[in-house]
């Protein structure tokens, strides 16, 4: 979490509106929630600025945060009630919704929850987060174990033009690291 609180996946999330009433004229509306700057803000971290993956050991996550608990924050209701959704494939999975919105699984009775802090938002917020966190966070920690255990370096290529790669909306990276095996 420490790690995609640090580098986050995209600088922000972008929610279109849509008007309540017809407008005088044409327009689109946006609402952009900037992951990077709420990552970073004093208001929510201490030592912002700090790796610390310590400081996620008491931070909330989904399956705790209930009706009451956005209401002692002073936060507004989640617009969508709290309930639970079962799959139809035969397993005794559900999937359920936090008092900010929130989704996250329950596999055999045991949740599968996020962190539901008000400050981490790399994968946006509430209702507006991101559905792939969980298999993005899992991908990632199995890259992770296999990079450790295999020995491998990351290493910058010396390449004088390196190809531009799409790896979400509106963003891209140059193709420009490679990979060595420690002997």
């Amino acid at each position: 979490m420490e790690l995609f609180r640090t580098i986050s996946p995209n600088s922000g999330s972008i929610s279109a509106l849509q008007e309540t009433t017809p407008p005088a004229f044409e327009r689109s509306g946006y609402i952009i929630s900037p992951h990077t700057a709420t990552s970073f803000d004093a208001v929510h971290w201490k030592n912002p600025t700090e790796f610390d993956p310590s400081r996620y050991g008491n931070a909330p996550t989904s399956a705790q945060i209930d009706e009451a608990w956005v209401q002692r924050l002073g936060m507004a209701r989640c617009p969508f009630e709290k309930t639970s959704y079962d799959v139809k494939d035969g397993r005794k999975v559900a999937i359920q919704n936090s008092g900010f919105g929130t989704v996250f699984g329950v596999a055999d009775g045991k949740s599968l929850p996020v962190c539901d802090y008000a400050g981490f938002a790399p994968f946006g917020f509430g209702y507006r987060r991101c559905p792939g966190e969980q298999l993005t966070i899992n991908v990632f920690e199995d890259l992770l174990r296999t990079v450790w255990k295999s020995s491998i370096d990351f290493v910058k290529l010396d390449i004088s033009n390196p190809e531009v790669l799409p790896v979400g909306p509106m963003t891209v990276v140059r193709d420009e690291v490679g990979f060595l095996r420690r002997t």
